[in-house]
């Protein structure tokens, strides 16, 4: 699962957790959860989402791995 933490006004950590205990598995960033705005049932608003490189987002669904994620230990 995604876990999004803010602390203050400006702090914002992205993790990807386990779905059953909980623990860190890895950080992530905006560009990691990001889907393109076809994604929505509303229609287009005419913003693109690009990644660092500067190319277009085209997701419209997040991957499995972020859906459910288990660590090793819980893996097992």
């Amino acid at each position: 699962m995604i876990k999004l933490e803010i602390k203050g006004n400006r702090e914002q950590t992205i993790t990807k957790v386990c779905n059953d205990c909980g623990c860190h598995i890895e950080d992530l960033s905006i560009e990691d959860i990001v889907l393109s705005g076809a994604a929505r049932t509303r229609g287009d608003n005419g913003l693109r989402p690009m990644d660092s490189t500067g190319n277009e987002i085209t997701r419209e669904e997040l991957p499995d791995s972020l859906k459910v994620c288990q660590c090793e230990e819980c893996n097992d």
